[in-house]
């Protein structure tokens, strides 16, 4: 902001410019960023670019609030020279389909997909453009089949290149609409494959629901109870786990902690991206898997982390005021001979008390996630956990009273420092040391309150998450009841085709072998090698 404020003459104006508004795109404070950004006035116009991002700052705070007619106003303006130019085109698709002009959003999207990388204003973009290509792409095949014009979908979706994040969207999505047109044979090679790349996506419960509804139609019914009952014993003890997960706030935040982790660890390309299998028996992971974080909660992680920096440091700050105000209403005499007085005294023993029990609530909570972990993992037998649970709870609630009680004394100890400042003097130390110990408690106060915002987004993402679990849940076994009427159904017409003189047509060459046979012959079957068709499965 400092640099932005010495004007776009400025040296490094426009590289401070992009990174605001890459700043703006990361955290989705689309509005907040916009408005920093504007708020800075300078003398001279703003570059072509830079004016282009501020448009589609407007543009998508504007899509963000529903009103889609004054983003794609927005959107319009951004030209071809613009980093953003990509992004707007693809928005405003996107702002065209929500409105159900699907062939206008697929000419936006084809603008996009379209472009030859070796086109020379490819090369005006930033890192987001190939995945902004994938997302057109994406989008277009997603209009194809909303049109019913499935094979068009399959085409665009099969655009999505190997190393793309958007992979495995694009083999799940091609699998519906191959399903959708009931060529079977395609759609079960396609889940077959997702599931092969990518068995711990947030997806596959959703890519082993459709494979079971493959197995349905095309009447394999013994195939398709077997594959439902597998994913039933497979998703009940991840659904009871979710469950018990989403009511446990310990276990919530050590899940969420992890997920953060992975997310780092897949942003900096060092995670798998749900290509490694998770163990059936590590519950955790499973559910790890299955979650996606939102970006507000990322968010909030952060700023809880930098608020827990901010609190670890204020105590300094404090301890610097009340140093300069005992140094000010202390006499030469005393600051001479380096003694101090008993109002000095009270107020060092007290600030000292604060940031003791401060600590102590921290270290409260800390043995309470330890011994949560120690319960979850058998390590603690559930009698012990509890009791020692209670007298946890029991021991914060009494160090809660302690520190706002130490927090009392410390104000009145301040207080009494600067009572004894010169009179001129005494209301500027009064306000600045009281001020300083405002934003002391206000830090505390607001990480506390940030925690709990975070904590109240990750329990209605797992509420969610819980809930499609459970539904793909009892998909599945309404899928094993379908399987098993499927079964009595094709039993109750062969045996009506039987009492009509009708043979099944797997029966027809074995009938009819048997009956070229004498009594006095023998069949001897071919013991070769059959060969399969080379173009068996071809997609």
């Amino acid at each position: 902001m400092r640099v932005l404020g010495r004007g776009p003459a400025a040296p490094y104006w426009g590289p401070a410019h992009r990174r605001a508004v890459d700043v703006a795109l990361e955290t989705r404070d689309f509005a907040g960023v916009l408005a920093r950004l504007e708020a800075i006035k300078t003398p001279d116009s703003i570059p072509p670019g830079a004016a282009g991002e501020r448009a589609y700052l407007r543009g998508r705070a504007a899509y963000e609030t529903g009103q889609l007619d004054a983003a794609e106003g927005q959107l319009v303006t951004i030209g071809k020279k613009s980093r953003l130019y990509s992004s707007a085109l693809y928005l405003r698709g996107i702002i065209r389909a929500r409105k159900g002009e699907y062939q206008e959003a697929a000419e936006a999207m084809c603008q996009v997909a379209g472009t030859g990388d070796s086109d020379r204003l490819t090369f005006v973009v930033d890192g987001r453009y190939f995945t902004v290509k994938d997302l057109a792409r994406l989008g277009l095949a997603r209009i194809a089949h909303e049109e019913g014009e499935y094979d068009d979908a399959y085409y665009h979706y099969f655009q999505i290149p190997e190393d793309s994040d958007r992979l495995p969207d694009a083999l799940f999505e091609a699998s519906w609409s191959m399903y959708q047109k009931r060529e079977l044979a395609t759609a079960r090679d396609l889940t077959g494959e997702f599931l092969t790349q990518f068995p711990s996506s947030p997806m596959w419960p959703e890519a082993s629901l459709l494979a079971g509804y493959v197995e349905l139609a095309d009447c394999k019914f013994d195939g398709a109870q077997a594959w439902y009952d597998k994913l039933t014993v497979k998703l009940q003890p991840i659904v009871d786990e979710l469950d018990r997960v989403r009511k446990d706030p310990d276990r919530r935040r050590r899940l969420f902690e992890r997920a953060i982790g992975k997310l780092r660890a897949d942003h900096a390309g060092t995670g798998d991206n749900g290509k490694a299998a998770v163990a059936a028996d590590d519950l955790d992971g499973q559910v790890l898997a299955l979650l996606k974080l939102d970006p507000a909660y990322v968010r909030l992680h952060d700023a809880v982390a930098g608020m827990a920096k901010v609190t670890g440091e204020a105590p300094g700050a404090v301890r610097a005021w009340q140093g300069l105000a005992r140094r000010v209403a202390s006499t030469k005499v005393a600051a001479a001979a380096g003694t101090t007085t008993s109002e000095e005294d009270t107020l060092t023993d007290a600030s000292a008390l604060v940031e003791d029990l401060r600590r102590l609530v921290k270290d409260v909570g800390k043995a309470k996630d330890e011994l949560a972990i120690g319960r979850d993992s058998g390590a603690v037998p559930k009698e012990v956990a509890a009791e020692e649970a209670a007298r946890l709870d029991a021991l914060a609630a009494k160090v809660g009273d302690a520190l706002a009680k130490a927090e009392r004394q410390a104000e009145d100890a301040a207080g009494a420092i600067t009572a004894k400042a010169a009179p001129a003097l005494q209301p500027m130390l009064q306000r600045d040391v009281g001020e300083a110990r405002r934003l002391d408690r206000a830090a505390v106060d607001l990480e506390r309150k940030l925690g709990a915002a975070a904590d109240k987004l990750a329990q209605r993402a797992l509420d969610r998450l819980y809930k499609d679990t459970r539904r793909v849940l009892d998909k599945a076994k309404l899928g094993k009841i379908d399987a098993v009427i499927g079964q009595k159904r094709a039993l109750d017409i062969e045996v009506s085709d039987l009492a009509a003189g009708r043979f099944p047509a797997e029966l027809h060459g074995r009938l009819w072998e048997q009956g070229l046979i004498g009594d006095d012959e023998e069949y001897w079957p071919f013991e070769g090698e059959y060969w399969k068709d080379e173009y068996e499965g071809f997609r």
